[in-house]
């Protein structure tokens, strides 16, 4: 059987779920999983499949992160993405190494996203990942 890949929404909406686990309360703890349950089925999931996509290590993967030794732009797409941590950090340590004076806005920008970089993977909006390919550009990555 073929593992289910789990959208960015799925995810989401498990992941509160998942944390009611720590609760005290069985009833609440039976409820939750029950949820759980009914999401994955409606997604054409199943345990198996959650159980994979959070012991499964992040990929890295070139097309999304640049290569500073290189002028390759391979990176660089439109539209939403979803970045593994160790990525997204890089990226935000490339803009700030070499932009050490930010506007305002640009410096809380990336700071949001370091604050978000607890998560194993980051979901950028589209707004978001065409705002840091701008800021990296300016930086002449």
């Amino acid at each position: 059987m073929t593992a289910v890949l789990l959208s960015y929404e799925l995810k989401r909406k498990i992941e509160p779920l998942l944390r009611m686990q720590a609760s005290d309360n069985d009833n609440e703890r039976a409820n939750a999983s029950a949820a759980i349950s009914r999401l994955l089925k409606i997604s054409g999931a199943d345990w198996h499949d959650l159980t994979d996509a959070l012991l499964a290590e992040p990929q890295a993967n070139s097309e999304h992160v640049p290569n500073s030794s290189s002028s390759q732009t391979s990176w660089k797409r439109s539209g939403a993405i979803e970045l593994p941590r160790g990525q997204l950090i890089a990226l935000l340590d490339l803009v700030e190494a070499r932009s050490p004076f930010l506007p305002i806005k640009a410096a809380d920008f990336i700071s949001s996203l370091r604050s978000r970089s607890f998560r194993p993977t980051i979901y950028l909006s589209e707004k978001q990942w065409s705002w840091l390919q701008d800021l990296l550009n300016a930086t002449g990555v």
